[in-house]
């Protein structure tokens, strides 16, 4: 429930920063004939999604109906559903949409995720969908997902090089790509230079581990500016310890998903000798005091970043001298820093307006559907990023955030932070799911026992492998 919480928080920033959460949704009414479903207003029902119907549809040139169904409400969808429908006429989009108040949120999901799972089971579901928020490891599983990855290959029109390769490639799962990440964000840490460049301390960001990033903070703790509190239990008391481990080592899962989960064949790999030592180094950092409480500060911070606007706006915000690095990762696991998929696109499987939906999908990673340099999450598409840029460098200036602490002021754009940003933006390499999963709440609840000395490492492994098997399964 907590990281169910910390979830729809997420959610509701994206919402102020980078969502209108407008309530037009469609009406009920569906001119083709097809049913879907109505996530209208907060409360009512939700009836299972049908796929569009046409008979006419693939190919033929006739009328065609396109429903594509996600949670928040999102004005990029909508703005690209109009502009669509103007320029293709036999085209209809069905956009559904769930509008829902903070007190409505989190039941309005848990019903929105329950209708979404059973129409898929029972093959009625929507021919495109938003993927953030549901168990697209339970859709890949049971092959109710297109997979997209065959149908670029089979497009003349796709050229790689317009894209970031590297979130697509990296956005797959047993070489087959299910859900296509419209915009993505950074997950990455923000050094406070001012009390990192005095200590000398020397490391490197691209290619440390947990194991030296906990090393780089003990030289730190050491010799720097920021020094650390008393150690009993990582400067925390061991109640607020054990919470901090569980949250850090769901964390750590999260990052390495594919690693303990492989979703095609729904087989888990939590037994192993790579998480029982991921939960015994978790341990050792805080026995350490790697993460102990410091005042004044701390060294690094970890941050989502989810534009080159909010990229700048963040490093002015911390009011330091700040600069980007990436988040370790674990030992065993090839270089380079995290990213979220956001916006992240499937297409039914048994859809039967499936080509219609492949041209509406690329329609909305092209040139065409540009956000605005704020908007939330980087495109897929360089050329859009890279125009976004560019506006950035002509203005001179950006607007903090209105509500941040630099209340709406004015900053001069940094080209050479822009710079740096765009390595760590073709350097990102891990995947991280946006929704807590099922799995994550298992690791988070069941390693209480062996962080809090009930049990060692080995059997709440078994533990683990055992509840995730089950849910693989179900």
């Amino acid at each position: 429930m907590k990281q169910t919480k910390i979830w729809l928080g997420l959610g509701l920033s994206l919402a102020m920063i980078g969502m209108s959460a407008c309530s037009s949704s469609p009406s009920g009414g569906n001119p083709q004939g097809t049913a879907g479903t109505d996530t209208g207003q907060a409360g009512e029902t939700l009836a299972p999604v049908q796929t569009g119907t046409a008979p006419e549809s693939s190919g033929n040139g006739g009328k065609a109906t396109i429903v594509f169904s996600t949670f928040f409400p999102n004005e990029r969808l909508q703005q690209a559903k109009r502009s669509y429908e103007a320029a293709h006429p036999n085209i209809t989009i069905e956009l559904k949409e769930v509008n829902a108040d903070d007190a409505q949120l989190e039941a309005e999901m848990e019903k929105y995720i329950t209708s979404t799972n059973t129409a898929m089971l029972s093959g009625k579901g929507p021919d495109m969908l938003t993927l953030d928020v549901l168990p697209s490891e339970k859709y890949v599983g049971q092959h109710l997902l297109t997979d997209l990855s065959g149908l670029l290959k089979k497009d003349p029109g796709f050229i790689r090089g317009d894209y970031f390769n590297n979130i697509l490639e990296n956005s797959q799962t047993n070489g087959g790509l299910y859900g296509m990440p419209i915009s993505f964000f950074l997950n990455v840490l923000i050094g406070n230079e001012g009390a990192i460049q005095p200590t000398g301390v020397q490391f490197d960001d691209k290619t440390w581990t947990w194991e030296t990033y906990a090393e780089t903070l003990k030289q730190l703790n050491q010799t720097g500016p920021l020094k650390s509190e008393a150690p009993t239990s990582a400067g925390i008391m061991p109640a607020q310890g054990t919470e901090a481990m569980q949250a850090l080592l769901s964390e750590m899962v999260k990052e390495n998903y594919t690693r303990f989960v492989d979703e095609e064949i729904r087989k888990a790999n939590f037994e192993t000798a790579a998480f029982t030592e991921m939960m015994q180094m978790v341990k050792r950092m805080y026995d350490d005091g790697v993460f102990a409480a410091q005042r004044g500060g701390a060294y690094f911070t970890p941050r989502n970043i989810n534009s080159a606007w909010d990229y700048l706006v963040s490093m002015k915000e911390t009011g330091k001298q700040s600069r980007l690095y990436a988040k370790p990762r674990a030992e065993g696991t090839k270089a380079g820093g995290y990213f979220y998929p956001y916006l992240s696109v499937g297409i039914n499987e048994k859809s039967p307006v499936k080509q219609e939906a492949w041209a509406f999908l690329q329609y909305l990673m092209s040139e065409e559907v540009q956000p605005a340099p704020e908007r939330a999450g980087f495109p897929i598409n360089k050329k859009v990023y890279q125009k976004q840029v560019q506006q950035l460098l002509s203005s001179g200036t950006v607007k903090t955030y209105e509500l941040g602490p630099l209340h709406g002021a004015s900053i001069p754009v940094d080209p050479a932070q822009l710079q740096q940003l765009e390595g760590y933006l073709s350097e990102s390499v891990h995947p991280v799911a946006f929704q807590p999963t099922k799995i994550e709440e298992i690791v988070l609840k069941e390693s209480q026992a062996f962080f809090s000395g009930q049990k060692p490492a080995s059997d709440v492994a078994k533990l683990i492998q055992n509840k995730v098997t089950t849910y693989l399964n179900e």
